[in-house]
């Protein structure tokens, strides 16, 4: 068996969650391996290039304002690890009396791009309090999309409002992150970021005797449809660079006949098209390819041209998950396996132009998106079409 070297190109470093449960930074141009908050596998991180516009995403006692709501340094650790005395408990100002008013803070306007898709998200904590809220303010007029959080047990949605989507998702030592999606109004480019302390899951509500509180820490604004790794800010905006990875002299390892396979974590399942793999020749454009996605209808599929002619393809419904692919590919055959099921095979001679000799793993030769925004748990090639039988096994 040979090993085959990839080039990473990222230029910048990149956060992902590591074995210890911690986010914690990976170098530019070497490739994220990521875990799950468990500390089991996840996959290799495979991003399109987003930019946090949310600044001071880790200290809310900066450029947020604040209603009714004293931010207040914590010992608490965060999801980086840290636990630094740092500003991140949001707690009521205690006006006493027995009153009670909304506690949030403000990111002031920010300048977005009207008609288009973002992503809010934070990572919030119970304190005195178990229930958040997350608002975009003004998105569309006066238009606000509003999702409830529970921060207890794996986390819960509760009342949402004029929201696209939201997710939470739990992550060590009581932390969640929180996300709400929405589409911006058709002209309108401003938009407000609010974090409030709820006392229940529809209930914005609290009382301002000073035990009202939770802490807030990673808060990120960016254009797309899912929350992506984080992007910590200070004063400025911030841009990760998107993974490419590839090897542009691999005929040694790739067949007229052969297989390529891929075990994938998707959790983002986008209106886009998202490449897992994909292998050329070297014309430009590549008239030899084969292709291997997660569609923007929700499919996985496969592309097979050779000479310019369309040999074989198929799509099939995608989920949420870990899930194995296979294409199995030799002259009058073309076969796809997903998750040890045959589901799809083609008849048909075909005769490849020219030789194959490039990779691409998670992105297209040439786009600057399509990159796959989810997770490669491992990857192969042989240089011989597998039987049926080998596939499957393969493949459960």
């Amino acid at each position: 068996m040979s090993t085959v070297t990839f080039d990473v190109v990222r230029a910048t470093e990149k956060y992902v969650v590591d074995e210890n449960g911690d986010i914690s930074q990976v170098a530019a141009n070497t490739p994220a391996f990521e875990y799950n908050a468990d500390g089991t596998y996840k996959g290799m991180s495979v991003e399109e290039e987003r930019e946090n516009i949310c600044l001071q995403s880790e200290d809310i006692n900066t450029t947020w304002t604040s209603s009714n709501a004293t931010p207040t340094q914590s010992t608490e650790t965060t999801p980086d690890g840290d636990s630094t005395n740092k500003y991140i408990k949001l707690v009521d100002d205690n006006t006493g009396g027995g009153a009670t008013d909304t506690v949030y803070i403000t990111q002031p306007e920010m300048t977005v791009t009207a008609g288009q898709t973002y992503t809010a998200s934070v990572f919030l904590k119970a304190d005195q309090l178990s229930f958040g809220a997350v608002q975009a303010t003004n998105y569309d007029g006066n238009l606000d999309g509003t999702q409830f959080f529970g921060l207890s047990g794996a986390g819960t949605l509760g009342t949402a409002l004029n929201l696209d989507d939201s997710k939470i998702e739990a992550y060590p030592n009581g932390w969640y992150r929180c996300s709400i999606t929405w589409t911006q109004g058709a002209s309108d480019t401003g938009v407000l970021l609010r974090i409030f302390v709820a006392d229940s899951i529809s209930n914005i509500t609290v009382d301002l005797d000073g035990t009202s509180s939770i802490f807030v820490w990673g808060a990120q604004l960016e254009l797309g449809a899912n929350a992506s790794s984080y992007i910590p800010t200070t004063t400025t905006s911030v841009t990760r660079n998107k993974d490419d990875i590839s090897n542009t002299s691999a005929s040694t390892y790739i067949g007229t006949a052969g297989t390529i396979y891929a075990e994938v974590q998707i959790d983002n399942i986008l209106n886009e098209n998202q490449w897992i793999m994909y292998v050329r020749s070297t014309t430009t454009p590549a008239e030899n390819y084969i292709s291997m996605y997660l569609s923007s209808s929700g499919n996985f599929g496969y592309r097979l041209e050779a000479s310019n002619v369309l040999a074989g393809s198929h799509d099939e419904t995608a989920t949420t998950g870990n899930h194995k692919l296979a294409i199995v590919y030799t002259t009058g055959d073309i076969r796809m396996y997903l998750d040890g099921v045959q589901v799809d095979a083609h008849t048909n001679s075909f005769t490849f132009g020219e030789t194959l000799s490039e990779i691409y793993i998670g992105k297209t030769p040439t786009a600057t998106t399509a990159q796959f925004n989810n997770w490669i748990r491992a990857f192969a090639f042989y240089k011989r079409a597998l039987t049926d039988t080998e596939a499957i096994a393969l493949t459960s």
